[in-house]
């Protein structure tokens, strides 16, 4: 007998959650993957969403970024093996899977409709444990034991906050956690203008054509995006905080077929390029 599928009724930001879940999954049922991944198989036939309907096809790019942030967690880990990772906006990411060696301590912050999903599809465990409440609040930060090393994730988070309330945020957690890291993805301004209202690029950008057949009312459109910068911007923003080490643009790591293999690290490297595609940025603190 076939195990009932949980229904996913999201709206807004909380929904943005699935399509990297969609672009995941996709990418690990690839015979030549590049991002395996142990759970998310059972956890995409679980969930009952139209995510082709919605979707479209698959972005490469965002499984992509997923396995940056992963590499960076595993070289956190390589240091800290014991360490805590807090995952801020972690909805329905799988990265704990992915990068478990058994001793990390990872603590999933997001709002409530996204923790009640996640709950019920990727329960807690003694070493996962989920925490209900903004990234803004920082009544998160009073859970976190960050005596055995400290890294702080945002995946397709912050973008989609006010931009003087995240520095601010990284600003506190660096005079709380000292000597810890914060790592976020950040897209460029341009790239907000555009998303606002959902307009034909942010329409474009989920479903791959533009001579898409599906039904173009039913097509996923991205909320409007609030908070545009680079890396750059940010060091400059933090430039004068004493609790700021050092903020460094982490690259896109390579991918399959010519483009991402061979021309994204090249156009990723060059400073002019880097202000206007979507950046890694990590932030150490003192």
């Amino acid at each position: 007998m076939n195990t009932p599928r949980i229904k996913a009724d999201l709206t807004g930001i909380p929904e943005t959650m699935l399509w990297p879940l969609y672009c995941r999954a996709e990418e690990s049922r690839r015979p030549d993957s590049f991002l395996r991944d142990p759970v998310i198989d059972d956890l995409y036939a679980s969930i009952d969403y139209p995510f082709h309907e919605r979707f479209g096809a698959p972005r490469t790019v965002l499984a992509l970024r997923a396995l940056t942030f992963d590499r960076q967690i595993e070289t956190f880990l390589a240091r800290h093996p014991d360490g805590t990772v807090v995952a801020l906006g972690d909805g329905l990411e799988t990265q704990f899977h992915r990068v478990d060696n058994g001793r990390v301590h990872w603590v999933s912050v997001d709002l409530p409709e996204a923790t009640e999903l996640r709950r019920r599809l990727l329960p807690g465990s003694d070493r996962a444990r989920i925490v209900t409440c903004s990234a803004l609040d920082r009544s998160w930060m009073d859970e976190i034991d960050d005596s055995r090393g400290l890294l702080i994730t945002a995946l397709g988070l912050f973008m989609y906050l006010d931009g003087t309330a995240v520095l601010d945020l990284i600003t506190t957690a660096a005079r709380r956690f000292r000597g810890a890291e914060l790592l976020f993805d950040a897209v460029p301004p341009w790239l907000v203008r555009e998303t606002g209202g959902g307009t034909r690029l942010s329409a474009l950008m989920m479903r791959g054509r533009a001579d898409d057949d599906a039904d173009t009312n039913t097509a996923y459109r991205l909320p409007p995006m609030v908070w545009g910068t680079s890396t750059t911007r940010v060091r400059k923003a933090l430039a004068d905080e004493p609790a700021v080490a050092a903020v460094h643009d982490v690259p896109m790591v390579p991918g399959r077929g010519f483009v991402f293999r061979r021309l994204n690290p090249v156009f990723g490297s060059t400073a002019p390029v880097r202000r206007i595609r979507p950046n890694n940025v990590l932030v150490e603190f003192a």
